[in-house]
């Protein structure tokens, strides 16, 4: 390795050391002086030099040169340690050079690797031989780049930075690098460290991240992921904003403002649920939110902890889904109606049946009516139902009336002329349905009606012909609907037959007590005369 190296600070002289070397050269020098002027002044001045004099001198010099030569000893020394000093940091150097992990090249002022350690070898995969004496503008995917890069680390002396290599052996190859300019008079370093891995792996977490970001943001559902401890948002897809109307700029600045979304009714119940989730690891609900618009939307959010836990062994995350079911509710509560409403269609086609069973198997008239309002009374709410037969032409006998009077002893007759509606019924043979009668100035009340607020008025016809008419009366305005009326109508077809037929069978039996009387008279005359046709015999014999 042929890197200039300096001593470490505290070898070589020191100052001390210097100092005296200085002035034991100084005073062999004065020493030697003084000897030769005394020496030049005795010769011409013919002056006799006593050997005290020349003893002293002389002494002076010897002991000059004794102290310099103690010091030169001393110094060799120091010299000889600090080379032992240098010769250990060399080796040092060299072993860090040679087994360093990242690659370290020597490259002059044209970028010509001198000098290249093994790793460097191997981290451009090519043997140590080949490399010196090659730019390292060869390794680089784009040598413009090189160029480029290698005359403004020229100019700054120091560049730090990350390159695109390719290997020898064609591989791609991705390098962080420091270089410094001129630690020597035209000799630079630079120092390699493979990040090839680093970067591939951030590149297929990239990529990963990219695929899962495009299918978070083209699937209809709302992905998301909370703290389990906080319950607050870290992420959620772009389809937030589609379902709840609100951007995701406001759940990232409040991750806990999606728990003012919920409705106010099931508010409660969804962040019970949510508390419980921590300990469950699993979230299961459907409840509805309130858009910015005002509508509701249904939710049906699932969600389970991450495989990520404390020390504790409690989750760190919950990550689930979330999707509109709006339409999926709307489906079911119409499924629901529909249902409720077959339901009670078949209901209420068997108790028709039932009634029209029964009503036309009864021929008493008495048992008729009452059959007839306790069945009117299972398919319409009412206060007070009547049934009203005619009587004549412009007049009705209320033949039933529930609940029933016990006081009342007379027979109630309504004429027609004094009430408006039962002269309109009677006239267009059509059902009346009245909701508040105290809005029809024409409205006129009566014992039969009970104090009516709603009332309907139904005709029982029978091949045209009207043979009564049956009153339902409510004290509350607004009780009965079209729905009642076509009830209580369906139920008044049966009825008004099976009136019909009581009172044939009415009229049949009191023919036939006529027709029994007259068959008892008429045995009774028969017997008379078979009596006295006897007794006229026996006279005449």
């Amino acid at each position: 390795m042929r890197l200039n190296k300096r001593p470490p600070r505290g070898l070589g002289p020191s100052r001390l050391q210097a100092s005296w070397l200085k002035g034991s050269a100084f005073l062999i020098f004065l020493a030697a002086i003084v000897l030769f002027a005394t020496v030049l002044v005795a010769r011409f001045s013919h002056a006799r030099l006593t050997s005290y004099f020349l003893i002293s001198v002389l002494g002076g010099l010897c002991f000059a040169i004794a102290l310099h030569a103690r010091y030169l000893i001393l110094l060799r020394r120091d010299n000889q340690k600090t080379a032992n000093t240098l010769d250990i940091t060399g080796r040092e150097f060299k072993s860090i050079f040679q087994n360093a992990l990242d690659g370290i090249l020597i490259l002059d002022n044209q970028g010509i690797c001198i000098e290249a350690n093994p790793a460097a070898s191997a981290i451009l995969g090519v043997e140590q031989e080949q490399l010196l004496g090659h730019s390292l503008g060869e390794f680089y995917s784009n040598p413009q780049s090189f160029a480029d890069n290698w005359a403004s680390f020229l100019e700054k002396k120091y560049q730090r930075g990350s390159a695109d290599f390719v290997r020898s052996d064609g591989l791609p190859l991705f390098v962080d690098y420091t270089a410094a300019a001129d630690y020597s008079p035209g000799r630079h370093v630079v120092i390699l460290c493979d990040v090839t891995q680093k970067v591939n792996a951030e590149r297929c977490l990239k990529e990963s991240e990219d695929r899962f970001q495009l299918m978070a943001n083209n699937i209809q559902e709302v992905f998301w992921m909370m703290n389990a401890n906080t319950k607050e948002i870290v992420y959620v897809s772009e389809a937030y904003e589609a379902i709840t109307g609100h951007t995701l700029a406001e759940i990232r600045e409040n991750p806990s403002s999606y728990k003012e979304l919920v409705h106010p009714q099931d508010r409660a119940r969804f962040l019970t649920k949510l508390e419980e989730a921590g300990i469950t690891r699993t979230f299961d609900e459907e409840f509805r939110i309130v858009r910015p618009d005002g509508v509701s939307r249904w939710i049906w959010c699932k969600g389970s902890s991450a495989p990520a836990f404390d020390a504790g062994g409690t989750p760190l995350w919950l990550v689930g889904i979330a999707q509109d079911i709006t339409t999926r509710k709307h489906a079911e509560q119409e499924i629901a109606k529909h249902l409720a409403e077959a339901e009670a269609a078949r209901a209420e086609a068997d108790a028709l049946r039932k009634a029209t069973l029964t009503l036309t198997q009864n021929l008493r008239m008495d048992e008729l009516l009452d059959t007839l309002l306790q069945t009117l009374l299972t398919i319409v709410p009412y206060d007070s139902a009547c049934v009203l037969l005619t009587d004549t032409e412009q007049s009705f006998l209320v033949a039933r009336q529930m609940p029933r009077e016990t006081n009342r002893k007379n027979v109630v007759i309504l004429e027609v002329s004094h009430y408006h509606f039962l002269q309109k019924v009677l006239m267009t043979r059509n059902s009346v349905l009245l909701e508040n009668t105290r809005n029809e100035s024409e409205w006129r009340d009566s014992p039969a009606f009970g104090g009516a607020r709603s009332w309907i008025c139904i005709p029982l016809v029978v091949s045209e012909n009207l043979v009564g008419l049956l009153s339902v009366s409510s004290k509350e305005s607004g009780r009965f609907t079209r729905e009642h009326l076509r009830l209580a109508k369906s139920l008044a077809l049966s009825a008004a037959v099976a009136i019909q037929n009581a009172r044939l069978y009415e009229r049949a039996e009191i023919y036939a007590s006529e027709l029994e009387l007259q068959v008892k008279l008429l045995k009774e005359t028969q017997a008379a005369l078979e009596q006295t046709q006897g007794r006229s015999r026996g006279t005449e014999h």
